[in-house]
């Protein structure tokens, strides 16, 4: 989110939360266990305390991993416009108790046609803020507008916050034979991308990058976004991932030339997976953390789909005050400021402390809905007694 967004967006959705009186609401605190956050709010200089009852939060950790929304800025040039929005993700990752070096995957959006551009930008852009032969983290870039028309782009990541002694806990993997499949292990979660032209190379080179990981193969999928060329091709898509049943989001958007796919996923290698079913939602949990597949609504609020999501999340023991991390998907980006109210609705008022979050404007699976949304949550800690008269501090 720019500097100029920030104002924006502090401006439209308080508005939207003075109707709902959010002054008043009050924010449940976790008792902090170290190393094991549940949800933490992390504020920046430039977001500070308290932001987050009026709009999004920055930042959350959650066991481990820190979920960062999209920043978004406007220069002369795409590298400068890259480096800013790198310095707004240094900005949350410090804040939070980590460094760019512990990036395990970031998503970025790019005009029509730009893809390959933009990409190369970001990651030379990286490189400058990266120490010397550190490795990138997974980097997906897709053709889709954002959140306000004049952005030509915008970046959301995702970090694993390091050991106890400051040592980086995410391992870079990647294929040693030609192809696109690369990303960042760390606490037992790999995070991916992949770009190709059949997606029957692109599950071929997930399984093998997550078999190299440590795991079995497509079939330790947590979560995956699948950006497809052309949405009618997400049957086939479904077909050749066959019985590996992870929460999957689908959506149409611009790819690189001569690509039909581009994967963005999360695969477990070293922790247990636990299923939950609730209707026709699945939801996966893996290190704790809940990955709920795309949700859809008819309405441009998205209010029914934030209702389908907390039922979804209900049957592992979670809900929308767990929710840490959502990526909407709005059929058209001038009615994002609708979905803006029920997210205030959702989670400002209804279930606050509010998730970080990126809007993209794309169409998935389903005709004749306006909003796509993918979510994680984190399982609630269990119950812990506060002492009496002890303050916390977080």
């Amino acid at each position: 989110m720019t500097k100029m967004n920030r104002l924006l967006w502090g401006y439209s959705l308080a508005v939207v939360v003075a109707a709902l009186d959010v002054e008043s609401a009050s924010f449940p605190v976790a008792y902090p266990i170290p190393g094991d956050a549940h949800k933490q709010v992390v504020t920046t200089s430039w977001w500070p305390a308290g932001t987050e009852k009026k709009a999004e939060s920055v930042g959350i950790i959650s066991y481990g991993f820190v979920f960062m929304t999209a920043m978004m800025e406007n220069n002369d040039t795409l590298l400068e416009t890259a480096e800013a929005e790198l310095s707004d993700i240094r900005d949350i990752a410090h804040a939070a108790g980590a460094t760019m070096s512990d990036l395990v995957d970031c998503l970025v959006n790019a005009p029509s046609g730009g893809a390959e551009h933009t990409k190369a930008k970001f990651r030379e852009a990286f490189q400058k803020v990266l120490p010397d032969k550190m490795e990138l983290p997974a980097l997906t870039v897709v053709e889709a507008p954002g959140e306000y028309a004049f952005f030509n782009s915008s970046i959301t990541c995702v970090a694993a916050l390091p050991s106890s002694e400051g040592r980086s806990s995410r391992k870079i993997i990647k294929l040693s034979s030609p192809g696109t499949a690369y990303g960042a292990l760390a606490r037992g979660l790999l995070h991916f991308t992949v770009d190709s032209a059949s997606i029957a190379d692109a599950l071929s080179e997930s399984s093998k990058l997550i078999q190299k990981a440590g795991g079995k193969g497509n079939s330790d999928l947590a979560e995956c976004t699948v950006f497809l060329k052309d949405i009618k091709a997400s049957k086939d898509f479904r077909r050749a991932l066959g019985e590996t049943d992870a929460a999957l989001t689908i959506v149409q958007a611009g790819l690189s030339p001569g690509k039909v796919v581009t994967l963005r996923c999360v695969a477990n290698t070293g922790a247990d997976m636990q299923e939950g079913t609730s209707g026709n939602k699945e939801v996966k949990v893996a290190h704790k953390l809940v990955f709920a597949p795309g949700i859809y609504s008819k309405r441009t609020d998205g209010a029914d789909a934030f209702e389908a999501l907390d039922k979804a999340l209900q049957s592992v023991g979670a809900g929308l005050s767990d929710v840490v991390s959502c990526l909407f998907f709005v059929k058209d980006q001038w009615k994002v400021f609708d979905l803006f109210k029920g997210f205030a609705q959702a989670f400002n008022h209804d279930h606050p402390p509010p998730p970080t979050r990126d809007e993209l404007q794309a169409v998935g699976e389903i005709p004749d809905t306006n909003v796509v949304m993918r979510c994680v949550a984190a399982l609630p800690l269990k119950e812990t007694t506060v002492p009496e008269k002890e303050s916390l501090v977080i």
